[in-house]
């Protein structure tokens, strides 16, 4: 018999998971679903079947994956879990199970697992594949349409190590890129850096060393590097005894910054020094010949994570940014440029641009934040980034806003003339919504909502595929 879940901060209100898998034909919509909009909307998120055995963070919760199939202004709807080896296990025992580590016989380091992961972070369709992503694993793939999990890649077989959530998309190339850390064993420095063709075979596959093993959840491309950002967000397993987590924000280590010319070899890795703070998510960069330039969402330390002394971050300290950063590769200078002065996260953009110059962003946002709202963003904004102006939906207080993913329209469309699409949940009716906006008038409101009797707890991110 299944046990009830704890009181748990992040098992509770719309961090609790829902209990079923559906399948819903034909949503009700307020409004008009454009009829260009022909694909599919993919989400990802922590969902556990069951309650956790020990110590929960939201993080490390098992992945289901929502779907919306847009046809002819129609819009269909089905979650499902996805069947990882853990989820399985799980099923078979009818608990909680944990993602057993076996430590080296020689070394007792725990070995790194990259085929039993969550596959709850993001989800991305690249090479004819549509691929669900977390924080340690190797890419799990699913079919587009009924969500039937097909298991771990062989592309994902010939990767040295993990890839995480974030890898980028060259919109002229086609080619993937992404990376991994601490490969071989919990508490390694060894990253990974991984690039696929456009058919999604491996092109390289490459490991080096950074300056200390940490959480590194995001990177950037430019047309002529690659920047891999370090934070100190430090992984120490003898930690976890004195403060609950191996994971804690050292400001003594400080900030680095890996950039490589793309075509390198790792070797030629260049290590400059960057600003003190935490970047979960970054918007966009590019470079101008040797000055790079990166749009970042900055938090003062990690936010969700204890610092070493295992106190939490204050209040403030928990607040990102927009923050853009002009890195001068001559000097190695970096020097920080305010953008948006509103708690932020979840930054994206017309991915037609990915590290190229842009225009045009998109944010969850908070213009009214207060103590106890369990960081809920509810709002949506577009900013201009040449102009500096913003326009944004606000879904109310206390409802909660997912990433807004943007669609551009299709033939060729200018940049930032599309759709943005993402989920709202309403607090007061416990459901959430499907919201349509116009990404170059977001303050106008919705053109269509779709709705569903049920609610998609939070969850990370997701993408879009064109029919």
């Amino acid at each position: 018999m299944a046990a009830p879940f704890p009181n748990h901060p992040q098992l509770r209100g719309n961090f609790a998971p829902i209990n079923f898998e559906a399948q819903i034909q034909d949503l009700v919509v307020e409004g008009v679903v454009p009829e260009a909009l022909s694909g599919s909307l993919y989400r990802n998120g922590p969902n556990p079947k069951y309650a956790p055995t020990g110590p929960y963070h939201w993080f490390g919760g098992d992945g289901m994956v929502h779907a919306f199939h847009f046809n002819a202004g129609r819009v269909d709807y089905l979650n499902r879990w996805i069947q990882t080896p853990k989820h399985i296990a799980e099923l078979a025992e009818g608990h909680s199970v944990s993602r057993a580590r076996k430590p080296d016989p020689e070394t007792g380091k725990l070995a790194s697992d990259n085929e039993n992961g969550l596959a709850n972070t993001h989800i991305v369709w690249h090479g004819n594949q549509l691929l669900a992503l977390d924080e340690g694993s190797k890419p799990f793939e699913l079919a587009p349409m009924s969500l039937e999990s097909k298991g771990y890649t062989e592309t994902g077989r010939r990767l040295s190590g993990a890839m995480t959530a974030h890898p980028k998309i060259d919109p002229e190339t086609g080619e993937l890129h992404g990376f991994g850390y601490m490969t071989g064993y919990a508490g390694s420095p060894t990253m990974t850096y991984h690039v696929l063709d456009k058919a999604g075979a491996v092109i390289r596959s490459d490991e080096f060393e950074a300056p200390y093993p940490a959480m590194v959840h995001d990177f950037v491309i430019t047309r002529d590097y690659v920047l891999f950002p370090i934070f100190p967000l430090t992984f120490d397993m003898a930690r976890a005894a004195k403060i609950g987590s191996p994971f804690a924000f050292d400001a003594a280590k400080g900030t680095h910054i890996g950039v490589l010319k793309r075509g390198a070899p790792v070797s030629e890795i260049r290590w400059i020094e960057g600003p003190l703070c935490f970047v979960f998510h970054y918007q966009n960069a590019w470079n101008d010949g040797d000055q790079i330039t990166v749009d970042t969402i900055e938090f003062a330390v990690a936010p969700n994570f204890p610092l070493v002394d295992g106190t939490l971050p204050s209040y403030a300290d928990a607040q990102g940014k927009l923050v853009r950063w002009h890195i001068n590769l001559k000097n190695g200078e970096v020097k920080r440029e305010p953008v948006l002065d509103v708690a932020s996260e979840f930054p994206r953009m017309d991915e037609r641009y990915t590290g190229h110059r842009y225009r045009h962003g998109y944010i969850a946002a908070a213009s009214t934040r207060q103590r106890g709202d369990k960081g809920l963003f509810h709002e949506i904004t577009h900013i201009d980034l040449d102009s500096g102006k913003t326009r944004t939906w606000d879904a109310g207080v206390g409802n909660g806003v997912s990433e807004p993913v943007f669609v551009p329209e299709p033939e060729g469309a200018a940049e930032g003339v599309g759709w943005l699409l993402a989920t709202v949940f309403k607090s007061d009716t416990n459901n959430s919504e499907l919201v349509v906006l116009n990404a170059a008038a977001v303050n106008d409101g919705p053109v269509a909502t779709v709705q569903l009797d049920h609610r998609i707890p939070f969850g990370f991110h997701g993408s879009w595929r064109n029919n």
